[in-house]
């Protein structure tokens, strides 16, 4: 059995949200969601925890789990991308981690999920977990989904598409109202990597432009180490996603949060 880490991606700006939603109390308790994700990952055997921040929330997140000797803040200096912060939250990490937003709600089956792909899936094998569409809509307004294409449970292809909601009569359309499936599988940046990858990681970040728009993406990350040949098994939940978009969507979570046992 192998270990596994976290890494929580916690640097972004939170433009349309309005304030930074990775530090929003919606537990019972104030929990941020990231919080939920800390828990639920410890609860199924994560050996530690990593959470990537901006500079200018360092200070705070570190007197937030001064106590936490499991959990580890570190800066992603400046804004390059979600690919460059999962790279800095991989550094220096040991065996398998596990990537995840920290303004997603996930689930607990969907972080066991992950945890046991991470402890006994194939070692060479990287995995992401995977939502059904109709599942990660928000009722505030649009969203941007990566759409995946898959053959027996192998991912081949990843896919942004812009401007995702549910129209009136139930049918979900993007951005240039093209009809999707309700079942369509999406990534929302659940991932097991191998070790393997963070050198993937290293490498196109020695290769990437020296310039501010420069950023790296994990999809873009996700599609280079496809087309070198590394393998992605399609885990798919059943669990239906919360996360903070729109600052309405607060108040979602928090019921939803209510609501569990």
């Amino acid at each position: 059995m192998r270990t596994a880490s976290l890494v929580i991606l916690a640097a972004g700006s939170s433009t349309r949200f309005g304030r930074p939603k990775q530090w929003e109390p919606v537990g019972p308790k104030g929990e941020a969601v990231l919080d939920i994700t800390l828990r639920d990952a410890f609860a199924f055997g994560c050996e530690g925890a990593r959470i990537v921040v901006r500079p200018s929330h360092a200070d705070m997140a570190r007197e937030r789990y001064r106590s936490n000797r499991l959990v580890k803040i570190v800066v992603q200096p400046e804004p390059l991308g979600t690919g460059h912060a999962a790279l800095v939250g991989m550094e220096h990490a040991v065996g398998t981690c596990i990537v995840a937003n920290g303004d997603d709600l996930y689930g607990r089956e969907s972080l066991r999920i992950a945890m046991e792909h991470a402890r006994d899936g194939l070692a060479e094998e990287h995995a992401l977990v995977a939502f059904d569409l109709g599942r990660t809509l928000s009722p505030s307004g649009p969203v941007n989904r990566a759409a995946c294409s898959n053959e027996d449970d192998r991912l081949v292809g990843i896919e942004e598409v812009i401007g995702l909601r549910r129209d009136a009569d139930g049918e979900i359309r993007d951005e240039s109202g093209r009809t999707r499936k309700s079942d369509v599988h999406v990534s929302m940046n659940l991932w097991v990597f191998r070790e393997q990858f963070g050198t993937l990681l290293l490498e196109m970040n020695r290769g990437r432009a020296p310039v501010p728009a420069a950023e790296m993406g994990l999809p873009d990350a996700v599609r280079h180490a496809l087309a070198a040949g590394h393998a992605f098994r399609v885990l798919r939940t059943p669990d239906a996603w919360h996360g903070l978009t729109f600052a309405a969507d607060a108040d979602l979570v928090r019921r939803t949060l209510a609501q569990q046992p």
